[in-house]
């Protein structure tokens, strides 16, 4: 079996070249859909189809608990209209600097959309509105 902090480095070089081949805004919008595309995948792999559709914030609830029980983060809450990512995996990975713009930042929104999508047949869409190293908050709507 690989160590998964191996495959974290790996999925971070990547993060990286495709910032080399595109761009930070076009790597942005990649890897918001590459989340939005592995999020339902990784959540049917692992626990098969849903017996229930669930509405939008009841998704929303279960994505922060599945998240925080995959290990993506320390803590993922709702706060005041937000969701809050403390200590997650892929930011504390970065050597560079973290902000709202950065394509990781934009990943991890994509794949919180993509496992509320799995659970729920309401959209959500993410904002991210600070972002640093181990701290990510976003607005939904």
């Amino acid at each position: 079996m690989v160590d998964p902090d191996i495959l974290l480095i790996a999925f971070v070089e990547t993060v990286e070249g495709v910032k080399g081949l595109v761009g930070d805004r076009g790597a942005s919008a990649i890897l918001r859909e590459a989340g939005r595309h592995s999020g339902p995948r990784l959540l049917e792999s692992l626990i098969g189809k849903l017996p229930e559709v669930l509405n939008k914030e009841n998704a929303l609830i279960r994505t922060c608990l599945i998240m925080e029980e995959l290990g993506f983060a320390e803590k993922v809450s709702l706060e005041e209209g937000k969701i809050v990512l403390k200590n997650d995996i892929f930011t504390e990975a970065l050597r560079e600097e973290v902000s709202p713009n950065s394509p990781i930042v934009s990943f991890l929104a994509g794949l919180i959309e993509g496992f509320v999508s799995f659970m729920s047949e309401e959209k959500i869409v993410l904002k991210p509105i600070s972002a640093q190293k181990g701290l990510v908050e976003f607005t939904y709507s």
